[in-house]
Parts: C-alpha cells; sequence; structure tokens
C-alpha cells in the first residue's frame, strides 16, 4: 500500500474515532449532563488532538524520506540523508540507521566507515548504538585484528546496543585471531547466560572444538547446550529463528556459518 493512502487513511480513521467518541457523551448522557462531562474532561480531547497532530507533522516533515523509501530510490535518498546529516546536522538515531543501512544495500563500505567517523567526531554516544552496522567494513575486511579493536572497544560498558551479539562478535574476532583461550573464555560468558536460541547455537558450535580437551568441565555448557536446544526446537523452528534476525546485519555476513551450525546441531 502506498504511504500517501496509509497516511490519508490513518487520519481518516482518526478523524471518526475521535467524532465517535467526541459524540458518544451527548448520545449516552443527553445535552445537560453531556455539557459537565466536556467541562470535566476537555483536556482529554486536547492531548488526543496534540499527540495526532505531533504524529501527522512528523510524517509531513519527513514526507520525502519516506517516498524515497517506498519507491527504492536508495540513490536520492542517500543525498537526502547525507545533507540533512551532514550539512544540517540533524543527526538523530533513526537517521543515521537509515543512512547505514541504506549504505549497506548498496554495498557502500566507504559511506559506512565516513559515517563512523562523522559519529565519532560529532555525536560519539551515538556509535555504541549503531555497532554491528558501522562494524561491517572491518569485518568485510577480514582484518581479524581490527575487528578485535573495534568490538573491544564496546565490551563491558553500558548503552551498547544488541550487546550480547557484539560480545559474540568480539569472541569470534579473537578466535580468528588466534587467541583461542581468550576467545574460549569469551564465548563461556555467553555460553553460560540467556541469551537468544540461534546465538546460543553458534557460541557452542564456536566452542566445540574445545571440547575435546577439556578435562576439567570448563565447558560443560556446550554439550548441555545442544541438548536443550535440539529438544527444545526442531529445525524448521531453529531455521525461523535464523530468519527472524536477518535485521541482524553480520547474522547475514555470518550467514554460511550459521547454516554449519544447524547442520551440526541437528547431526545424527
Amino acid at each position: 500500500m502506498k504511504f500517501k493512502t496509509i497516511f490519508i487513511l490513518f487520519n481518516i480513521v482518526v478523524f471518526f474515532s475521535f467524532l465517535v467518541v467526541t459524540l458518544m457523551p451527548f448520545f449516552m448522557l443527553g445535552g445537560v449532563y453531556s455539557q459537565g462531562f466536556f467541562k470535566d474532561s476537555w483536556y482529554l480531547f486536547l492531548i488526543f488532538v496534540l499527540a495526532i497532530g505531533s504524529i501527522d507533522i512528523y510524517f509531513i516533515i519527513n514526507w520525502k524520506m519516506f517516498s524515497l523509501l517506498e519507491s527504492e530510490n536508495w540513490d536520492n535518498l542517500v543525498l537526502y540523508l547525507e545533507k540533512s546529516i551532514y550539512e544540517k546536522k540533524n543527526i538523530y538515531r533513526h537517521l543515521v540507521k537509515i543512512l547505514a543501512n541504506t549504505y549497506l544495500i548498496k554495498s557502500d563500505m566507504t559511506g559506512i566507515t565516513k559515517l563512523e567517523e562523522f559519529l565519532r567526531k560529532e555525536k560519539p554516544g551515538l556509535v555504541k548504538k549503531m555497532v554491528i552496522p558501522l562494524s561491517v567494513p572491518g569485518f568485510m575486511d577480514g582484518d581479524p585484528e581490527k575487528m578485535e579493536v573495534f568490538f573491544g572497544e564496546f565490551i563491558n560498558i553500558k548503552g551498547v546496543n544488541n550487546e550480547v551479539w557484539v560480545r559474540f562478535l568480539y569472541s569470534f574476532s579473537l578466535l580468528l585471531n588466534n587467541k583461542r583461550d581468550e576467545a574460549a573464555n569469551s564465548f563461556l560468558i555467553l555460553c553460560n547466560s540467556k541469551v537468544p536460541a540461534i546465538l546460543k547455537l553458534l557460541v557452542i558450535y564456536s566452542l566445540n572444538p574445545f571440547v575435546e580437551l577439556d578435562n576439567n568441565g570448563k565447558f560443560d555448557c556446550v554439550g548441555v547446550g545442544r541438548k536443550e536446544l535440539s529438544l527444545t526446537y526442531k529445525r524448521e523452528k531453529m531455521e525461523m529463528e535464523l530468519d527472524s534476525i536477518k535485521d541482524n546485519v553480520l547474522v547475514l555476513v555470518l550467514n554460511k556459518f550459521s547454516k554449519e551450525a544447524i547442520d551440526w546441531l541437528y547431526k545424527e
């Protein structure tokens, strides 16, 4: 459905809903009693009108952006957002997130790097809200040292979005960097924590090579986790779990690894 149509239908529905709510006291209580009701409750109607007005103003202000999104005009959307963020300094999280995702759609890793550098200079607090999308260029470069440094910056600090995924990716970068003991210890934090099912699977699959060298039960969570997941989730459901987090862009990058983990989980 077209964005313009949705906007018009929304306002029509809201208008008639407001009309019904406004007239209902008159029909139910009569003219005399309804006057008292309106006198005591007028502020509720004002709040309602202001709330709806604010929503409409938001959509009107961002009309061009929503129209470009709807038409999938990525080139012009990038130009619009870059002007808004870089030139007008409208450094709002939702705009930054849309720009980062648009760069990803266009496979513009240079654009993401530029965005990260800009945020670190102009609004560094927003970087920890955007760790995963901003990390894609480094991940695509395949440099485990850079990945370790990047993700390591956001370990054990407050306010990081997708904190458990950041921990996993940091652990994974340690593993790629041949820091096996550090990687194992970092993975174990997740292995012994309550995390989403698909993440738990990736963690225990990553730790599985360490199990044969375990003489003191340090990696017991791998066998326990594998049994629990295989009994709780049928293969189809686990694959649905993977599909449900496709907004996590690095899960797409790790898509092959994720599928290997699912094959391992249900291996006879």
